[in-house]
């Protein structure tokens, strides 16, 4: 998916949320875009994501139509928001800085143990191993260090974000809060869904900017060479001319071979030690070769796999369907094929929570979903045996009544042939395990009720199966147990 049309979707997303009774985008305006949208692009099940994609960016398309002519200064500050930054704003400058750098020094009595490209050398060695350490044990910490700055620069777009201009078009102090509320929401989602992108631009440029930077280096060299005669020496307090010979050809020895160059020898290593000096053209040639090998071909290789992982990732791009702003949009076209069984366990629930639950299933598993409420459960019963469906796709939704306390014995045997029995014979199959707390709310100390359900998650915790608590008389929220529920299906991939 196109970043631009996941940023306008999740802008559009934002908007709305930001406006739940429909004050300034009205409630008529969505119903409507929504319609429109499910006529142009009704989503088929044999391709539900590419179907629900076309469905959602015209459903924002036509509230971004009504969302200009009613705020004209949202369009006027769009555009800066998704605009690809360059790799050229990268380059050129590190190139203009390799060519001021003076990589043979300030004097034209060129150290060959003590120079800037030496330093560039070592510098990019030390890189290159840092990495290869990261990528064996861990490549966490390279992304955590990476994030950083890729997050102080996502930082940057709030101050342009469309809280907008009202010079141009002036808007009122609710409109615009209703804005300025819409956009930290939308830059807090969208960072999420980008940070990864962020990341590799970031890498990427690093990369870039280092092979452009001693490119330009090297550039330098020969420019100054043709003005002003350099002349090669060194020296050292601790290094004998044995082991400045020794160091050199580590470091120049591949590019002396590559050039045909005979490596100098100790004698002449030795008569090169100041105050005496030499011609340092060669010298120039096999440091010039040297950072290219080392230096600009690695950095541009890098910098060219980094550009095509972005490029596919951002093709790849794809939206977040389990949120539930998504579930609620696509529920009518959803569940097809899917079958829900619902099984309480040794209670019945109360016609609120089943009536929550209900609601909240239509924009979990989707309208089409055929949902089954089973009769409750018996105490120590062992768990019953659902007869075949024509569908192999099947969810079993197990409610447990957070007033009793929780057995291993009885409960946890339980839950244990839920998932040998029921999954061995239903391979297609999930479970989602919730927790009623609105029974024990009404009868304990409602202090007590976190050791209670933290005693039903150790129960649960050995099986693998997260426990999602709700309690209709607390007023849950429906987004937060819609979050809960969709992370908590077991097991995760079907």
């Amino acid at each position: 998916m196109i970043p631009s049309h996941l940023a306008k979707i999740l802008w559009v997303q934002a908007l709305e949320e930001s406006d739940p009774q429909g004050a300034f985008l009205p409630l008529s305006t969505r119903h409507h875009a929504t319609q429109q949208a499910r006529a142009e692009h009704p989503i088929p099940a044999t391709n539900f994501a590419q179907g629900s994609l076309a469905f959602l960016e015209t459903r924002t398309h036509t509230i971004w139509g009504f969302l200009c002519q009613a705020y004209p200064g949202l369009q006027a500050a769009w555009p800066s928001r998704t605009c690809p930054l360059s790799a050229w704003i990268v380059g050129v400058p590190a190139l203009l800085a390799g060519l001021l750098v003076n990589g043979l020094g300030t004097s034209q009595r060129v150290n060959l143990l003590n120079f800037p490209l030496l330093l560039l050398l070592l510098w990019n060695l030390g890189i290159y191993l840092g990495s290869a350490i990261l990528c064996v044990r861990s490549s966490s910490g390279a992304r955590a260090w990476l994030e950083l700055p890729a997050h102080w620069t996502s930082n940057l777009a709030r101050g342009l974000s469309p809280s907008a201009s009202p010079s141009r078009n002036p808007l009122d102090s609710p409109t615009v809060q209703w804005i300025h509320h819409a956009t930290q929401r939308f830059l807090t989602a969208y960072w999420q869904q980008t940070r990864h992108l962020w990341t590799q631009q970031l890498r990427q440029y690093l990369h870039l900017g280092a092979a452009c930077m001693a490119l330009g280096i090297v550039l330098g060299l020969y420019i100054r060479g043709l003005a002003l005669d350099y002349q090669a020496t060194w020296e050292s307090t601790f290094l004998s001319a044995n082991q400045v010979h020794s160091l050199l050809q580590i470091l120049l020895g591949p590019a002396a071979w590559l050039l045909h160059y005979p490596f100098p020898s100790v004698a002449e290593i030795s008569n090169l030690q100041s105050p005496q000096h030499g011609p340092a053209a060669q010298w120039i040639h096999l440091w010039a070769l040297t950072t290219l090998a080392v230096i600009v071909i690695p950095r541009s290789l890098m910098a060219w796999l980094g550009l095509r992982s972005l490029e596919h990732d951002r093709k790849a791009f794809h939206l977040p369907l389990q949120d539930s702003y998504f579930g609620h949009l696509l529920a009518p076209d959803r569940g097809q094929g899917l079958q829900v069984i619902i099984i309480p366990y040794s209670y019945q629930p109360s016609s609120r929570a089943k009536a929550f639950l209900e609601t909240s299933f239509l924009d979990l598993f989707g309208n089409l979903a055929d949902f089954t409420w089973e009769p409750p459960v018996p105490f120590g019963q062992e768990a019953p045996r659902v007869p075949g469906a024509s569908s192999p796709a099947r969810t079993f939704v197990a409610i447990f009544n957070a007033g009793q306390t929780p057995e291993e014995e009885v409960h946890g045997e339980w839950l244990h042939q839920l998932q040998t029995t029921w999954l061995s014979e239903n391979p297609h199959s999930q479970i989602l395990l919730l927790l009623d707390e609105e029974p024990y709310r009404q009868t304990i100390d409602p202090a007590r009720m976190a050791e209670r359900r933290q005693a039903w998650q150790r129960l649960s915790t050995p099986y693998h199966l997260p426990l999602v608590p709700f309690d209709v008389a607390n007023n849950t929220s429906q987004d937060q147990f819609l979050k809960q529920a969709q992370a908590s299906l077991w097991p995760r991939e079907r």
